[in-house]
Order: C-alpha cells, then sequence, then structure tokens
C-alpha cells in the first residue's frame, strides 16, 4: 500500500492547470479525499480512478469538482450506480464498465449534462426507467451484458444518438427502440437474435445498424447491406403474413429425367421422349401441410401449404457456366442419375462436390435414382459420399415418373427438407407476397421497372417498398434486376433460362470460339437475331451489359468488341517483360484450395481487367496503367494459383490482387476453404528459385510469438519472417500505418507504401460505414482573410472525394457550413486520420484535372489538423483484440459515424455531388466519380445497327 500512497502523492503533485488527474491502477480502496480539497481541484476536467479497489465511493464529494467533464470508473468492483455523482453539474462522460452492476439505477441523480454512460462487462441485468432522469444522454453502452429488456419509458431519451447493446445474448429491442427520435447508431452485434423487432422500422431513415453475430435470414442481411432504408422500410411493412417456400434446385447430366419427374410431382402424366432441358426452367408446386408436418415443425402455425419452386438446370456443359449465378446457400438440391448408366457415368460425386462448393455447408442434397423400374437397382456408395460431403446429403431415394413408383415418398421427404430450412416461415407482408406470387405467374421474360410498380401500386405497395421488394427478390436469386446500375434498372428479368441461353449463344458460337474469345459487337445481329433466335436489337446492349455483370466479358475497344473470358486460348503467350527471379524484386502468394474452383482464372480476368496485359486459360500477364506495377497470375495445378507482383509500386498492386482473390472465393465458391502460403526466398542450386510454401497463418504466429527466421527444409535457407509476411495485413493500428507511410515517403519518395496506406485506410472505413463517401478535405471559404484564432465564427468547404483506389481526387461543388465545436467535438477523431491520408494524397491527386494543387491538398491537411487540435487532445483508443488488420478505433469508428450524420444534413437528398457506390472486385464499395464509375459500371455499349430503347 505504501506504493500506492507514494503514487497518488507524486501524481497529485503533478496536478497542474491542464484538467487530467490520473489515479489509474493504484490499488486504491476508497477514493481519496484529499483531491477534494487540493487547490488545483478547479482545473480537474478528466478523472481516472480506473483499476482499483473500490466497492463503493463512500459518499465522497464529487460535487467539489465543479468543472469535471469526465470520469472512468471502469476495472473496479461497484455493484451500484453511484449516488456520490448527484450534483455533478458539468459531467459529460462517465465509464463504468467491468465493474458488477446489475441493476442501472441512477436513481435522482441530477446530471443534466451526461452525454456519454458506458456500463459494458458488468452483468447488467435491468435498466431501470430512472435512466431518463439522464435527458441529455447522447451515447449509452450497455454491450456484453445480460440485459433482458429495456424500460417502457426508455424512448423519452429524445437526444440519444448512440445505443450500444450488442453481445447481449438474446436481448432484441422493440417499441422502446423504435421510439428514439434521434437514434442514428444501433449496434446489435452478437446477440444470436433471429429476427428483428418491426418496431425498428419506425427509426430515423439516417440510421445505422449494426447486426453482425446474429442469425438473420438472408432477407434482413440483404436488404442491410444493400440500403439501411430497404430494411427500415421492410420492417414497416411486416404486420401479418410469412412466405412458406422452398427452393428446389434439380442437377444432374442431361437425360436422366430431372424434367418428368417435377412433372410427376405436379401430378402430371409422364411423356415419352421428352425434349432436352436447356438453360433453366421454373415451376412450381403447392404442396399441402399434413398433421404430422406440423409436429415436426412449430414454425408452419397455421401454413396450408408450402411452396417448392423447382429449378430444372439443364445438363449440357455449355450451361454451367451461367447456372452457378443462381445456386442458393438455402437450397434443396435434387442430384439426378439414372442407375443403367452408372454412378460414374453420371457423375454423380461430382455434381454433390458442385452443390457442396458453390453453395455451402448450409444447402441440403437429396441423391435421387431415376427410372427405377428399369430394373436395374442403384449402386452407390452413399456412406461413403456421406463420410466426404457431410450434412449437406440428407438421403438416397429411388423413383419412377414413368409409374410413379417413389414420387409420394420424394414429395414427403422434399417437405421434411424444406422445414428445416432458414428461411421457412419468414416474416414477409401478405401484400409483397401478392406482388411476389404475380410475378412468378407471368409468362414475360421480363417486363419494365415501370410495369413492376404499376403491379405493385395495385397491391398497395408504395414506391419505396416496390424498390425494395425488386431489390430483395434479385438478391434471393428469384429475378435478375440491378437496381443501383441506371441502365439495368430499368427491366426486370423474370426467367433466367431466357438469360442463360442467350449467354449460351455467345459461348457456343464456332466463329468466336475460334476468333480466340473476341467477340466483334456487330457479329451480335448474327448470333442473336438469326434463325429461331428472334431477340430483338434493342435487347442486345442489355443483354451484353448482363455478360459483364456475370463476370462472362468485358469491353476492350470501347463499343466495338468484348472479351468473353472462358474463350481466350489454351496456349501462354510469351512474357511481355523479362521475369525478375529475385525474391528482392517481388512479392508473392500461392492460394491453395480445398477443392478445385472450376473457372476462377477466366473469372480474375475478368476481375482484374483494369490491368489486363494478356491472358490465356491457365493465366494472365497484368501491368498498372499508372504505376511501376506488373503482376503473373498462373493456375500451377487444379488447387492452387500463383500470384506474382513486381516492380517499385507492388505493394499496391498486390494489395488489390490478393483482396480480390479472397473476394472471389467468398463470393463464387462458399464451400471451399483456402489457405494463403508465401513462397521462401531461397534458391536451390539445380532448379533456381526454391518451390516451397509457408502457410500465412503460421507465420502469423510465429511473427506474434517473438520468432524472427524460419529455416526451409528444402533449401535450407533462413528466411525471415516479417520479410515473408510483407504486404499481408498486420494487426498494425491504422495511424501507424498511415504515419510509417508518410515517413516512407518524405525519406525515398516511394509512392507505393503511400497507396497501400490508402488502402488500408479505405478498407477500414468501409468495415464501418459503406453508404456514404469517407474521404473528404476542409478548407476555407476566402482563404485571405482566414485566421485559425477565429475559428468558431469561420465558414468552411467540406469537399467530397473520388475513392478510386489509384488516383483518389476531389470533386463537385463543395458543401458550405460554419466551424462549431459540436460537429468538430464529435467528427475530431475521424478528422484526425482523414488529415493523415489526405497529407499522403497530396503528391498523388495534386493538379487532378486542374481542380486541386498539392499545395491545397497539403494545406486542406494541416487546416484539418489544426480544427481537431482546437478542441483539445482526441483520445487515441486502441483496437479491440482479436483483429488482423488495421482497423479504426471504437472512437474513430463513433467519429466516422457522426461525419456521416454530418453529411446527410447537409446533403438530405443524398446527391453527394455526382459521386456513385460501386463495389469493387476487391470487396469494398467506393465512391466514383462519374469517370471512374464507369471502369466498374460502364454504362450500356453503343452496337452497330442500334441503340438502346428508351
Amino acid at each position: 500500500m505504501a506504493t500506492s500512497e507514494d503514487a497518488l502523492a507524486r501524481r497529485l503533485s503533478e496536478l497542474r492547470r491542464g484538467g487530467f488527474l490520473d489515479l489509474a491502477d493504484l490499488d486504491i480502496g476508497q477514493v481519496p479525499e484529499i483531491i477534494f480539497g487540493h487547490p488545483n481541484r478547479e482545473n480537474v476536467a478528466k478523472l481516472s480512478l480506473s483499476g482499483n479497489s473500490l466497492t463503493h465511493l463512500n459518499g465522497a464529494e464529487f460535487r467539489h469538482l465543479p468543472n469535471l467533464k469526465h470520469l472512468i470508473l471502469s476495472r473496479n468492483d461497484l455493484s451500484v450506480f453511484p449516488a456520490e455523482l448527484d450534483g455533478c453539474q458539468q459531467l459529460e462522460d462517465l465509464d463504468l464498465d467491468a465493474n458488477r452492476i446489475s441493476v442501472l439505477d441512477i436513481g435522482n441523480s441530477i446530471l443534466q449534462n451526461l452525454r456519454n454512460l458506458s456500463v459494458v462487462r458488468n452483468g447488467l441485468e435491468v435498466v431501470h426507467p430512472s435512466i431518463t432522469e439522464a435527458a441529455r444522454l447522447e451515447v449509452l453502452d450497455l454491450s456484453n451484458n445480460f440485459l433482458g429488456s429495456l424500460p417502457g419509458n426508455f424512448a423519452d431519451l429524445s437526444n440519444l444518438r448512440e445505443l450500444r447493446v450488442g453481445r447481449n445474448s438474446g436481448f432484441s429491442p422493440g417499441v422502446e427502440v423504435g421510439r428514439l427520435p434521434s437514434l442514428r447508431y444501433l449496434d446489435l452485434t452478437d446477440n444470436n437474435l433471429a429476427e428483428l423487432s418491426d418496431e425498428l422500422g419506425n427509426l430515423p431513415e439516417n440510421v445505422l445498424i449494426r447486426m453482425d453475430g446474429n442469425f438473420f435470414s438472408d432477407t434482413v442481411n440483404r436488404l442491410a447491406r444493400r440500403d439501411m432504408r430497404n430494411l427500415l422500410t421492410y420492417l414497416r411493412t411486416l404486420h401479418s403474413g410469412r412466405r412458406y417456400e422452398a427452393k428446389v434446385i434439380l442437377v444432374g447430366e442431361g437425360n436422366v429425367g430431372k424434367t418428368s419427374m417435377i412433372e410427376a410431382l405436379l401430378g402430371n402424366p409422364f411423356v415419352e421422349n421428352r425434349d432436352t432441358t436447356h438453360g433453366i426452367e421454373i415451376k412450381t408446386a403447392r404442396l399441402p401441410v399434413t398433421r404430422e408436418l406440423m409436429e415436426l415443425s412449430p414454425i408452419l402455425g397455421s401454413a396450408s401449404d408450402i411452396s417448392l419452386r423447382f429449378w430444372d438446370f439443364g445438363g449440357q456443359e455449355v450451361y454451367r457456366v451461367t447456372h452457378q449465378f443462381f445456386f442458393s446457400k438455402d437450397a434443396i438440391y435434387l442430384v439426378a442419375w439414372r442407375p443403367r448408366e452408372g454412378q460414374e457415368a453420371n457423375a454423380v460425386e461430382e455434381w454433390v462436390r458442385r452443390v457442396k462448393i458453390r453453395s455451402g455447408d448450409r444447402a441440403r442434397a437429396l441423391i435421387v435414382a431415376t427410372f427405377a423400374d428399369e430394373g436395374r437397382q442403384p449402386e452407390i456408395d452413399y456412406s461413403e459420399l456421406r463420410t466426404r460431403y457431410g450434412n449437406i446429403l440428407t438421403g438416397s431415394l429411388r423413383v419412377d415418373s414413368r409409374t410413379g413408383s417413389g414420387i409420394h415418398e420424394l414429395a414427403s421427404r422434399l417437405l421434411e427438407i424444406a422445414i428445416s430450412l432458414p428461411r421457412m416461415g419468414e416474416r414477409i407482408t401478405e401484400s409483397w407476397l401478392d406482388v411476389q406470387e404475380e410475378i412468378f405467374d407471368r409468362t414475360e421474360a421480363y417486363i419494365t421497372r415501370s410495369t413492376f410498380d404499376y403491379i405493385c401500386a395495385r397491391r398497395g405497395l408504395e414506391i419505396d417498398e416496390a424498390e425494395a421488394l425488386a431489390a430483395l427478390l434479385n438478391d434471393l436469386g428469384y429475378i435478375v434486376y440491378y437496381p443501383e446500375d441506371n441502365d439495368l434498372r430499368s427491366i426486370l428479368i423474370l426467367q433466367p433460362e431466357w438469360l442463360t441461353k442467350a449467354i449460351s449463344y455467345i459461348l457456343e458460337d464456332e466463329q468466336l470460339r475460334s476468333n480466340s474469345g473476341m467477340l466483334q459487337h456487330e457479329d451480335l445481329a448474327r448470333i442473336w437475331s438469326s434463325g429461331e433466335r428472334r431477340l430483338d436489337k434493342w435487347l442486345h446492349p442489355y443483354l451484353l451489359r448482363l455478360m459483364e455483370k456475370f463476370d462472362v466479358s468485358y469491353r476492350v475497344s470501347g463499343d466495338e468488341s468484348s472479351l468473353i473470358a472462358q474463350l481466350v486460348p489454351f496456349s501462354r503467350p510469351e512474357a511481355p517483360w523479362p521475369i525478375d527471379r529475385s525474391p528482392d524484386n517481388e512479392l508473392s502468394f500461392h492460394c491453395a484450395f480445398s477443392d478445385a474452383p472450376t473457372g476462377i482464372i477466366p473469372w480474375l480476368i475478368v476481375r482484374t481487367r483494369h490491368f489486363s496485359h494478356s491472358q490465356w486459360r491457365k493465366g494472365c500477364y497484368l501491368a498498372h496503367p499508372e504505376y511501376d506495377a506488373r503482376a503473373l497470375i498462373e493456375q500451377v495445378s487444379d488447387t492452387e494459383i500463383s500470384v506474382r507482383v513486381f516492380g517499385a509500386s507492388r505493394s499496391f498492386l498486390f494489395d488489390i490482387l490478393r483482396d480480390t482473390v479472397e473476394q472471389l472465393i467468398r463470393l463464387r465458391w462458399p464451400g471451399i476453404t483456402y489457405q494463403m502460403r508465401v513462397p521462401c526466398i531461397g534458391t536451390q542450386s539445380v532448379s533456381g528459385r526454391c518451390t516451397a510454401t509457408f502457410p500465412m497463418t503460421s507465420l502469423e504466429r510465429m511473427r506474434a510469438q517473438g520468432y524472427e527466421a524460419l529455416r526451409c527444409p528444402e533449401c535450407l535457407t533462413e528466411n525471415d519472417v516479417s520479410r515473408l509476411l510483407v504486404g499481408f495485413p498486420s494487426a498494425t493500428p491504422l495511424r501507424e500505418e498511415i504515419s510509417l507511410a508518410a515517413e516512407v515517403r518524405g525519406l525515398r519518395g516511394e509512392v507505393s507504401q503511400a497507396l497501400h496506406a490508402i488502402l488500408t485506410y479505405q478498407r477500414a472505413a468501409n468495415a464501418e460505414v459503406m453508404d456514404c463517401p469517407r474521404i473528404f478535405t476542409l478548407r476555407p471559404v476566402d482563404p485571405r482573410s482566414f485566421d485559425m484564432r477565429r475559428i468558431w465564427s469561420s465558414k468552411l468547404l467540406l469537399e467530397l472525394w473520388c475513392e478510386e483506389k489509384s488516383s483518389p481526387h476531389p470533386v463537385g461543388e463543395p458543401y458550405e457550413l460554419r466551424a462549431a465545436k459540436e460537429w468538430v467535438v464529435a467528427v475530431g477523431p475521424y478528422l484526425q486520420v482523414t488529415a493523415q491520408v489526405v497529407s499522403l494524397l497530396a503528391p498523388i491527386s495534386g493538379g487532378f484535372a486542374g481542380l486541386f494543387s498539392a499545395e491545397g491538398i497539403k494545406n486542406s491537411s494541416d487546416l484539418m489538423k489544426s480544427i481537431a487540435d482546437a478542441v483539445g487532445p482526441v483520445n487515441a483508443d486502441p483496437v479491440p483484440d482479436g483483429q488482423n488488420q488495421p482497423s479504426l478505433s471504437p472512437a474513430e469508428g463513433a467519429a466516422l459515424r457522426s461525419f456521416r450524420e454530418l453529411l446527410f444534413s447537409l446533403d438530405e437528398q443524398r446527391h453527394f455531388c455526382g459521386l456513385r457506390r460501386a463495389l469493387a472486385y476487391t470487396g469494398d464499395y467506393l465512391w466514383l466519380c462519374s469517370e471512374h464509375y464507369g471502369n466498374y459500371e460502364p454504362p450500356l455499349p453503343r452496337l452497330p445497327g442500334g441503340s438502346a430503347r428508351s
């Protein structure tokens, strides 16, 4: 205790004007009375008593600290809200984290200026109605507790802007939160929820809801990711109705009886020599809900039938390129095969494998032997398949569509599987269901958006509901619709088989194949409008644009030609530059897959088209058009690709390619696991460069545990662990990453490190906010008369930036606003980190299109730093544990959300100076100017002999 007393005396003696008295971690059991009579007590604006042994405050007279604004009582042993805080007139921030407060009752405490209250990790179970006594509360953090509910008067907290109630398992906020008029951020992370209360639909449209770590349906998750306003619209409509339906996808080789099996399930007669299915055919069966089924699943409620929507996929190879876009995670797959032809000829295991790697573990597959009465007994080792593919396999049946044998059993089994799917019984308003059913019943291949809006209006849907429903039907795989594309949003494709056939005509064209996949647009009329292929010419630009959206092709010569990546030559072209064999001049990785990701190279060819140089079926050469960076991507085996990047700016291109590969795997093959491996830097006397690789996760563990070197078992070279991990994300705080980039830039003039830091910053900002631009600068309205000493009476211009990865730049007319402490304090932490990033951008973006000089960007950066400093030092709180890459700290994340709110108040229509959001192939959303947006989402092509219909 003597040590604690000495430390206390020392800290008290150091108390000076400036306001922070740090009494943390002194192992004191009560608040020292001396501080309330200290001569400098009026200077105490912030007091930390964190990490002590306080069980109560013993009547400590905090009211004698008249200017106390920030009080930290975390990591003590308090069991009740401290009544001693009554009368702390200036207290704004109170931290009670990591105590033992099970009931949050602030009693009659007068805390008229309390803005921020944190009661994290307390075992908190009850929030007392007295919480509304803190009427000016703006941020309330109740994370990581055992909350059951919030008081009925909770909505009286009319100034509450942020509510964090994540990691309260099972806690689902309802009307008491839905009626908070000022709420802008709601954190429900890791609450293990399956549904959201429809009352949350009444929240303000600018609210941001964090929902990670729950079990929400695809409907909820997809609506939220696309636009939070769509989710709110959906929740507001949930007055009645549930969706009792399942998607059933039939796969297998051609001519095994898939279509006849569907017709038998529909009760239709068997047809001899039925035509082979081309593309996809969709039909619906409504099967009655039996009493036995009711007993199996209470979710069925009063449902009278279940709709099974059968997607019959043609087995021909040419259609498989497009079929994968209609595979669904939450679907039933019928793998059909004909025993007479044998298991291998029917590729049964191959089809099960495709289902698993394309759909992941949530899919359910049923193996069905057709033509069961032909006399050939099915010979299939189901137990071995179950061992290999696990729970996605749900059984094996025999049917005969001609005789009806096994059809009843198949229908019963389908219903049993269907009621176990996550989306069975999902809530949806009846009017939305009515629109959906009318859409499904239509026979046209496509309709216009105006027709869809008319259908919705007849069913009583408002225009915002129509927008949300159209986007939802696309995201669930029922239609093809792209609401964020100004051109494609004018049509909704109702029959995907129509689209798959149109694409198959391209892929089957012999002239195109002989031309190494180079499609001349003048040939589209021959391919799509000759003979029986009567596709109207006005549709051709839409179809070509949809092929681009599906990563089948990209334009290479404006509107004259496109490259079909599936059809590029097999032969590898000569390298366009000398390949440097020295590991000192390259960054590289191998990606090893648990299964063969069929088609990965053609997709990577399309997704890296901005850097395209030359390509072949197993790889491509890339070159950045602006910076010294070149790459070689190559498929070295069925289950492994290699990515090597060269040049002075290699780390920048390496970042993009690594993220692109990982995003593509997540998107296209959710059932495949993969391992990033880093090549050894050593050499071998016979073969040159050592071929050994090391798992990146092992290298990360070695670095974390202090291992500096790793000896290669192949060439015996000592590899520097940190050097091997160059180019891969680390847990370095974001500010350190940016500072390092600035230091390297200053010492060596390298642009690569700056671009790497900017990408890291964009990735971190994207994880927090996606629905508005994140890069901005501030400058005075009148630089000549601007005086920093009179900042709070000054007017500023806020300028948004295009977020193009290689060349961010300011755009459009800036917003004018007055410098105000309120928003500067709220945005401060993010303002500082953005100022650092902008300083890196000055040499890169200066003078872009004559809009802004490098000096002007630097001046804006300096101004932003000065403004943030004007409200006092910003706390650089640590990044939470478990982060494997640089991210915004909690304070920076909250500040970015405050910037979002500020921007929405300046631009209620969300025009954002003409910036538009695009999803980059790295998985990040970017806000882009019209020129750069066209690189990601090009307009409809102008084709020879025709144009798009207006």
